[in-house]
């Protein structure tokens, strides 16, 4: 009894060369003198066995010489202004594929209403400005459509674990959608251009453009840190009438007339301005966005 008690609480150990496994009954351990008595021995042992344990691999001095024939990424030479430009228009391009499917065709539904509700416009009987409605229509269409781009789906955790970063990948996927809507703001506008009267190109373009960044800005910051494509869209919509513009000479009074000095004294650059920086401040914490939107989770 006393041995199978000594069996289960001692269990196989391996002899490195040193005999058997299990001793039997009347055999010894090996002595003293069995084992290297001087580092040397030890030594020489160690590398024998990583001799045989390291059969089949380079040597290395060949491995060496591979590190030292490859720079590191740490010295290596700063990437050209073109070739960034280039994988910047990649990423961009790549988020087109991304984002959903909805979200072309909403900006081109958009630009098309807004097209004919301001041809037609004078037809009305409040007789609203036909430049001032379709501006507010394109830029009520930028607000949906970036919210779209940045509805909080779960797979967006994934961009904390790429090594671009999601400040990276916010700042190609805004820019894919304002390019879309420009495009489609474009051709709304030359079309409004070709069918309104007495209307200018280049004034219809400003109207919508120069705040388009201000309304993406706000639409993209509620998006991304209240995690709700809804709210983003309701507020930015709430305020389009602040930024659409509104035409001077009219009699106004009231909001109107507060609107209408505000935008003149900023300008059109102005308010590009306060919108590029509300955009430069969304891509920046993005990052601290999605991680405080995990940690609520």
């Amino acid at each position: 009894m006393k041995k199978d008690d000594d069996e289960r609480r001692f269990p196989l150990i391996p002899d490195a060369g040193f005999g058997e496994a299990r001793l039997g009954a009347g055999e010894t351990g090996p002595s003293v003198g069995e084992f290297p008595s001087d580092r040397s021995s030890l030594r020489a042992a160690l590398l024998q066995q990583e001799i045989e344990c390291a059969s089949g691999l380079p040597a290395f001095s060949s491995v060496a010489a591979r590190i030292d024939a490859q720079p590191s990424a740490l010295n290596a030479p700063r990437w050209p202004a073109g070739k960034s430009l280039r994988i910047a228009g990649s990423l961009a391009v790549s988020q087109l594929g991304v984002i959903p499917r909805v979200v072309i065709p909403s900006a081109v539904a958009v630009a098309c209403v807004a097209v004919w509700l301001a041809c037609f416009a004078p037809l009305l009987p409040d007789a609203v400005d036909p430049s001032w409605l379709f501006s507010a229509l394109l830029l009520f269409g930028v607000a949906i459509t970036v919210t779209l781009a940045l509805s909080a789906d779960r797979a967006d955790v994934l961009l904390l674990a790429t090594p671009l970063g999601p400040q990276a990948v916010m700042l190609a996927r805004l820019a894919a959608v304002l390019f879309v809507d420009a495009v489609a703001g474009i051709a709304a506008s030359a079309a409004f251009a070709f069918w309104g009267a007495s209307v200018d190109f280049g004034g219809v373009v400003v109207s919508w453009l120069a705040p388009l960044a201000a309304v993406a800005g706000i639409a993209s910051f509620v998006t991304v840190w209240t995690g709700a494509s809804w709210a983003g869209a309701i507020v930015a919509a709430a305020l389009v009438p602040a930024f659409a513009p509104v035409a001077h000479g009219t009699d106004a009074a009231g909001v109107v007339a507060l609107i209408g000095s505000m935008q003149g004294a900023l300008g059109p650059g102005g308010i590009a301005a306060i919108g590029v920086a509300v955009l430069a401040a969304v891509v920046c914490s993005a990052r601290r966005a999605q991680l405080a939107r995990l940690q609520l989770s």
